[in-house]
């Protein structure tokens, strides 16, 4: 009796030792349950953030590239000072992120009724400007017959904080087209040769 009773101990110990006892030891299942989950719900609630905040870049893109084109076509004639202005007004639309990394850029269009549009003037910051007389290919609709049109670009490097989703960075750009609101065509006025307005004057 006394043999059986000292095998009777050990046997709830010896059942844990080798591969069979395995199946008896449910201790510490939850954490490594948790230890194969725990890297895919990082990098999903990561790969949330950085698409959510991508979604909030090409938004402020959008309207910054809107505003734009809407300042611009509401004058009749457009000077370096107005140019500053826009600059400052893509800053404030931009924030909080950093306009002076953005490309911009503000073109009038114009067709003289022999239906190809080409380039009055140009402004631009970043980026090249379009040379004076430039042919344009303009979506169908977009270009009046005998008129002519603002067109405002802005684009922007976002760089990803994580790398997951966005491994490195990704260019976010828009363009919108907008008719003069004043005149049939806006005039470009230029009163200097230098670089103190930040868009040009590159005309």
């Amino acid at each position: 009796m006394a043999k059986r009773s000292i095998l009777s101990r050990l046997n709830p110990r010896l059942k844990w030792r080798g591969i069979r006892g395995l199946r008896y030891n449910e201790q510490g299942i939850s954490a490594v349950e948790f230890a194969l989950i725990a890297p895919l719900l990082i990098i999903l609630y990561l790969g949330a953030i950085e698409v959510s905040l991508l979604m909030e870049v090409d938004r402020r893109v959008t309207q910054t590239s809107a505003s734009l084109g809407d300042l611009t076509a509401r004058l009749s004639t457009v000077t370096d000072s107005d140019m500053a202005e826009m600059f400052a007004a893509a800053k404030v639309l931009m924030e909080p992120y950093d306009a002076s990394t953005a490309q911009m850029r503000i073109t009038s269009i114009v067709d003289n009724g022999d239906g190809i549009p080409k380039v009055a003037w140009s402004d631009a910051y970043n980026m090249s400007a379009y040379t004076k007389g430039t042919t344009l290919t303009m979506p169908t609709g977009i270009m009046p017959d005998s008129g002519s049109i603002i067109m405002a670009e802005v684009s922007y490097e976002y760089v990803s904080n994580f790398g997951y989703v966005v491994s490195t960075s990704k260019n976010i750009s828009d363009k919108f087209y907008l008719r003069p609101r004043r005149v049939s065509e806006i005039a470009r006025v230029t009163t200097s040769s230098g670089s103190s307005n930040p868009f040009g004057p590159v005309s």
